[in-house]
């Protein structure tokens, strides 16, 4: 599968539609490690006049969408040819501009698609404008909110081009992307020595796991992490229920799995399990943390301290240097 790596957004009479798209996206882009690491270029075109400034009406609906840093001068597609043979894909308004592109250009044939086709919404109302472009700001809005709802679509179809670089994919326990070094954990003496704002990945965070963690091994995990056991957690829960005050009191370690585990969890970027349903997925979602579960196979095939990418929302987890050499 051809990755996608440039997208060139195309718009026939004006050139402001492009650049609206191109901003949106490329702020998505800033915020999207996994896009960051792939290394998505942006680029837009049109068939107005070369070098010209945003229009007011566009830079006024881009500042309404708090993107207040953009500068860009409109490219006419006539004397930027090469751009056609630089994309990996082309994005249009409509079917006008497709034909315009592919009357032309014959390299434009495989590689161009409306917007709406190629994220499979097939609907007139979603249409930016057949044939014209937006003049006012009004307008510019209209355009720029439409393709905020189509762009999650965007988003995954480029992803979907990425799959040479995936190592495993589960399912999504709570949504974020994280890039960072793996740590990962086959038995639970590993735990101890956990590092800091990596990765987690654990074979089975479970009552198989907590079972291996002796009284003097959660001690030392729980302390070295500063988390709190379970029965220190629902004494301090049902004080504050009964309206007391927590008063710091001695806590007993022993046997304490589970809060052994939360405790590392808590200093963790990102949670990738080999297995399902389990207290590790429930707290992952408590505490806030990105958490991709049932990924069978990840700790065989995540190596220790790899670099990579987890894309939790999508249930993904990519190899770093896989996604920066894309072909």
């Amino acid at each position: 599968m051809k990755a996608i790596r440039k997208v060139l957004f195309f718009h026939g009479d004006d050139d402001s539609l492009g650049p609206i798209f191109k901003a949106i996206f490329q702020r998505e882009i800033l915020d999207d490690p996994v896009l960051v690491t792939a290394g998505l270029r942006l680029d837009s075109v049109g068939n107005g006049s070369e070098g010209e400034h945003l229009q007011e009406s566009v830079c006024s609906a881009l500042r309404s969408m708090e993107i207040q840093e953009f500068e860009h001068t409109s490219k006419n597609i006539w004397l930027h040819p090469d751009l056609i043979q630089w994309a990996d894909l082309i994005l249009v308004p409509s079917l006008a501009e497709e034909d315009i592109l592919c009357l032309n250009f014959r390299e434009a044939w495989s590689k161009t698609l409306p917007i709406e086709c190629y994220c499979g919404q097939y609907y007139t109302e979603t249409r930016f404008h057949p044939g014209t472009a937006p003049q006012t700001e009004e307008e510019c809005r209209i355009a720029a909110d439409t393709f905020k709802k189509l762009l999650p679509c965007v988003i995954d179809k480029v992803k979907d081009s990425y799959a040479n670089a995936l190592i495993v994919r589960g399912v999504s326990i709570y949504a974020g992307i994280v890039a960072g070094k793996a740590f990962v954990v086959k038995q639970a003496g590993d735990l101890e020595s956990f590092e800091e704002d990596s990765i987690l990945v654990i074979d089975r965070p479970g009552t198989i796991l907590y079972q291996e963690i002796d009284g003097a091994k959660a001690t030392n995990i729980i302390k070295k992490f500063g988390g709190k056991t379970t029965g220190a957690m629902l004494a301090e829960f049902e004080a504050k229920l009964e309206g007391k005050a927590v008063e710091p009191s001695p806590i007993n370690w022993s046997g304490d799995g589970f809060a052994a585990f939360q405790a590392v969890l808590t200093k963790a970027e990102a949670l990738i399990c080999s297995r399902g349903r389990h207290g590790g997925e429930i707290s992952a979602k408590g505490l806030k943390i990105p958490c991709v579960s049932s990924c069978v196979g990840a700790t065989e095939y995540i190596v220790n301290r790899q670099v990579i990418v987890a894309d939790a929302g999508r249930g993904e987890v990519y190899d770093a240097s896989l996604l920066e050499t894309l072909d």
